[in-house]
């Protein structure tokens, strides 16, 4: 399961007032890793999420803590980045094309199957 992780640590550094390069200094890593962390568009282990949270000075329990909380109080955001935008485009069609695009999508299912035999 995908999760926001980015955008924890993301919005933790925001709220400390703090830039990239001074959170990134003493999680001993780059500013450019950083970024691609909080975008998601890098994997991290546990332990330079330690680092990470060491830096933010939160422990890893609270860094799950905010984790679980937001999957439970947004369910969208357990999903990867492309399924939350789905969503959020399905949300705003009306019941006709929610319908339309069911059946677009079960197509596609049906001939990604057939296609991996």
């Amino acid at each position: 399961m995908d999760t926001d992780i980015g955008g924890i640590l993301k919005r933790r550094r925001l709220s400390r007032n703090e830039t990239l390069e001074d959170v990134a200094f003493r999680a001993d890593t780059d500013a450019g890793n950083l970024s691609r962390i909080e975008r998601n568009k890098q994997e991290l282990t546990v332990q330079r999420l330690g680092r990470l949270c060491d830096a933010l000075e939160m422990t890893l329990a609270d860094f799950f803590q905010e984790l679980e909380g937001r999957a439970l109080s947004d369910p969208a955001a357990a999903f990867d980045k492309p399924t939350r935008e789905l969503l959020s485009v399905v949300s705003e069609m009306n019941p006709a094309g929610r319908a339309q695009l069911v059946e677009v999508a079960q197509a596609m299912a049906r001939y990604s199957v057939s296609a991996r035999r």
